[in-house]
């Protein structure tokens, strides 16, 4: 069910690229891109002559997914706030980037499964290194950026992850300290990360973006539930740890609700991820400040 609703997502995405990247040709006359030179090598002294980086600020929303949703109804969007630098390279004809990124960002998730009555919350950071490959390359002439390039991006980073779960007296507690299912974890992942955007060109310093991605994990645990079985309570040493394992036990179980398995905690087959989407300013290093040759038209190209 998971793998059929992300591709449902994805090719809506790719259709809705595909329509922004054509609409845009359309509007590219023959020649437009001038050849140049390479760009030179990279130093402090040509960042701002050549514009060889970017920061972007990001605000948006976090959703999670994993063992106690289902569907639609994984989107449960809580806050997140970035900040990111991008350094330009001259590789794939002006279009590919290297860009780090630094994220805080709160999870949540009610259980889909009313019986089993599991929830969790988390505060959590991450800090990723990707490559961003533009549709259309970069050009130093104002005139000849696309008022909207899309683009796309991949990378490899860390995440932490802390969660809570909340208890039938509504007080909240740690639960990786508990060990819930008897097993011990940290509370740092890899994670790897592909996902698109939109970036909105205003000015030679300034423009605009929103984008969208998904982080797979190499965790099972954001929620602190993976394991399928429930462990008896008589094996805990305290009586948190077994309440918090198994909280179903709230609820009598009969029979009637067709999408709670009874004897079910989690699957340790699927690891946890997360989507982000942001929307945020970009500033480039530049010493230009307005677009060159504004008024003089016989530079101007005709239809």
């Amino acid at each position: 069910m998971r793998l059929r609703n992300l591709s449902v997502i994805l090719i809506v995405l790719s259709l809705l690229l595909s329509f922004i990247t054509n609409a845009q040709t359309r509007r590219i006359y023959k020649g437009q891109y001038h050849k140049g030179k390479a760009q030179p090598g990279i130093s402090l002294k040509k960042i701002s002559k050549n514009e060889l980086i970017s920061i972007f600020g990001t605000i948006g929303y976090a959703t999670y997914y994993g063992d106690l949703c289902e569907g639609i109804d994984c989107f449960k969007f809580r806050p997140q706030i970035g900040a990111s630098a991008l350094l330009r390279t001259n590789y794939l004809k002006k279009r590919l980037s290297l860009r780090a990124d630094v994220r805080f960002f709160r999870l949540y998730s009610d259980d889909y499964y009313k019986y089993r009555n599991l929830n969790f919350r988390s505060s959590n950071w991450e800090f990723i290194a990707s490559g961003q490959f533009d549709f259309f390359p970069y050009e130093k002439m104002m005139r000849r950026r696309p008022k909207i390039n899309p683009y796309i991006y991949a990378g490899v980073g860390l995440m932490t992850y802390d969660p809570w779960g909340q208890m039938g007296n509504g007080k909240w507690h740690q639960l990786r300290p508990l060990e819930t299912e008897h097993t011990k974890y940290g509370n740092i992942a890899f994670l790897y990360t592909a996902g698109f955007g939109l970036k909105f060109r205003y000015t030679y310093k300034w423009s605009f973006m929103v984008e969208g991605g998904y982080r797979y994990t190499t965790t099972d645990h954001i929620d602190d539930v993976s394991k399928a079985k429930y462990d008896p309570a008589s094996s805990f040493d305290n009586t948190i740890s077994a309440a918090m394992s198994n909280k179903s036990t709230n609820f009598p179980y009969n029979g009637s609700d067709a999408n709670t398995p009874q004897d079910y905690r989690g699957n340790p087959k699927n690891n946890d991820g997360y989507f982000i989407f942001s929307a945020g300013i970009v500033y480039t290093f530049t010493k230009n400040h307005k677009p060159k040759f504004h008024n003089d038209k016989t530079l101007l190209r005709k239809n």
